[in-house]
């Protein structure tokens, strides 16, 4: 019995080592699914959609699992390619260039980030992301985004997107993000978490303070699942716009982003939709004359 227990487990070894692991990853991920199939249908989001965090003192992690209304075929069109990528990532408030180069290795992406506005020289941080499509069938797709440092001594920072069809118009994704913090970004989150960041909010309901009012994840942590929420509906807004001209697209991507992060004001509010076209746009413009 023992024997052939080993023996079907080889078997089975080899079976996804020649090319089955897709569709066991395929299968993991919908199980996952049904593990959260009431937290996804009770739609505390407006939408079906699962945010999960965690913080362990030296890492911070985040996943959102989402039932996204687009079909499997146009999220692995986006996903399988840098400059879509690099689009979807620019969206983000505080992303003010996004470039995708072919290299030996694969796609690198080069992405500038910084303050949200009056960016200078000074405070943009660049970092350059390694892009790797580590599966691509007709049931599954893995995209991973890795880069070994960031600001301020934070390090092993990872983007993974996972997504698997539902049926001709939608798609179960999974989308990953997640880093190595530093004593250097610690002090200085913890800086800017006691000014300018101390009323912000995370998606996490921790309880109930002593007036009844729902309390919500704050911190490092919350500061992590605003991100996540950010980049999650900038796929959501990029896959969303297909028609017209690459900059009519481009200005209704930066619009369905603006407008979704708004029905999370609370967590997600920073600018109004004037200052952040005018701020897209400007970074648009630089990018274009091979700016940072």
């Amino acid at each position: 019995m023992w024997l052939r227990w080993m023996a079907g487990l080889a078997l089975l070894l080899c079976a996804m080592t020649a090319g089955a692991a897709p569709s066991a990853a395929a299968d993991v991920l919908q199980a996952k699914r049904v593990e959260l199939q009431a937290q996804l249908q009770a739609q505390p989001f407006g939408e079906p959609l699962v945010l999960l965090s965690h913080e362990d003192g030296k890492r911070l992690d985040g996943d959102v699992y989402a039932e996204l209304a687009q079909p499997f075929a146009r999220v692995g069109e986006v996903l399988g390619k840098g400059d879509s990528v690099c689009g979807l990532l620019f969206l983000h408030l505080n992303v003010h260039s996004c470039v995708a180069r072919a290299g030996a290795a694969g796609e690198q992406l080069t992405l500038s980030a910084g303050p949200k506005q009056g960016a200078s020289a000074a405070t943009v941080y660049s970092m350059a992301y390694a892009m790797r499509v580590e599966a691509s069938t007709a049931d599954y797709l893995r995209v991973v985004l890795s880069a070994d440092s960031g600001p301020l001594g934070t390090s092993d920072y990872r983007i993974v997107f996972e997504a698997t069809p539902l049926d001709g118009q939608r798609t179960f994704l999974h989308f990953a993000y997640g880093y190595s913090i530093s004593t250097l970004a610690r002090l200085a989150m913890g800086a800017y978490l006691a000014t300018a960041g101390r009323t912000k909010i995370g998606f996490t309901v921790l309880g109930k303070d002593p007036g009844g009012r729902v309390r919500f994840v704050q911190g490092e942590r919350g500061s992590l699942e605003r991100n996540v929420m950010r980049n999650y509906l900038a796929l959501q807004a990029y896959t969303g716009v297909q028609a017209g001209t690459p900059q009519a697209q481009t200005d209704a991507r930066l619009r369905a982003w603006f407008a979704l992060t708004e029905r999370h004001a609370a967590q997600l509010h920073e600018l109004d939709l004037d200052e952040y076209l005018q701020e897209k746009r400007a970074d648009l413009a630089r990018m274009a004359t091979g700016g940072s």
